[in-house]
């Protein structure tokens, strides 16, 4: 009698597992919604969420596929989806629409991101950017670091989209160190600061690298004669030591070499100044003396 019960219950669990496609085996994998489940654990939902976890008087949780095959994980206390693992690859955080591969609906911080004296070797070749502060280990400066990948300049450029998709680049500071304003070409030369058009500051300070000009009015300089200086003039059509006109419309000008040689000039000048107010006093001492001698012979 009691191999009959047995032989009956086992009769309709079978019965029942069949029906609803749930199968608890003592061993093997298990399976909800599905008879033949083909892993440990395996759920199978033909519409609604897959699987809710909720505790009376706290936030419930739902691992939600009634969207298509996108995943969401939901809070269903207020009714938003926090997380979407969207069938196209792309993950959304506090957006269920990601347009990119991740969309994230919402401020980024956390109490990891200090990068002071993290190893960040594992950048190389990666295209990855890293976010954090305190870099320089005592500055408290904001750092973004970034890998170039496969460019071979690298850096950062920052561009405006309008809201007729037109892109304009507006800022590129290179991997090399060099920052472009307002311009379209990385063609920059040597300078470090390129500016495609005006630039105003209250205050601009040059700091040359040579000696400044003021060996001029050391006694061992040899100062260019008044006639040298005017054959080079008929000659070259500018003064000795200054780029010519098309010099200057090819390489442009730089002011901090240009200011140490108009003072070199003006240093020059003065020298030749002192020397004629020297002349000019002999001679009127000389003047002065025959003046006196014609009016002695008077």
């Amino acid at each position: 009698m009691k191999s009959l019960s047995l032989l009956i219950l086992a009769v309709l669990f079978t019965a029942f597992s069949s029906y609803a496609q749930n199968t608890f085996p003592a061993t093997g994998n298990v399976g909800i919604g599905i008879a033949s489940p083909s892993t440990q654990l395996y759920i199978n939902s033909a519409s609604g969420p897959v699987l809710t976890l909720d505790k009376t008087g706290v936030q419930a949780w739902r691992l939600d596929l009634s969207q298509g095959a996108d995943l969401r994980f939901w809070n269903t206390s207020v009714g938003t989806a926090p997380l979407t693992l969207h069938s196209s690859g792309k993950v959304g955080i506090g957006t269920i629409s990601p347009n990119v591969a991740l969309d994230i609906n919402g401020s980024l911080s956390g109490g990891n991101t200090n990068l002071d004296g993290f190893n960040t070797n594992f950048l190389a070749n990666s295209s990855k950017v890293l976010i954090g502060w305190n870099r320089t280990a005592g500055a408290g400066e904001t750092d973004l670091i970034a890998n170039q990948g496969l460019g071979s300049v690298g850096g950062f450029a920052f561009y405006n989209h309008d809201n007729s998709n037109n892109e304009k680049q507006l800022m590129w500071l290179t991997g090399d160190g060099r920052l472009m304003i307002g311009l379209t070409t990385g063609n920059t030369g040597n300078n470090k600061l390129a500016v495609g058009g005006g630039v105003i500051a209250e205050s601009v300070t040059v700091k040359l690298q040579a000696n400044w000009p003021d060996y001029v009015f050391k006694k061992d300089y040899q100062l260019p004669s008044l006639t040298d200086v005017k054959t080079y003039i008929d000659q070259n059509q500018h003064l000795p030591d200054m780029p010519s006109e098309a010099e200057v419309a090819k390489n442009g000008l730089n002011l901090g070499e240009m200011n140490k040689l108009l003072v070199k000039k003006v240093e020059e000048l003065t020298l030749y100044l002192i020397e004629k107010d020297k002349k000019e006093k002999e001679q009127d001492i000389r003047i002065e003396k025959l003046e006196k001698i014609i009016n002695n012979k008077k």
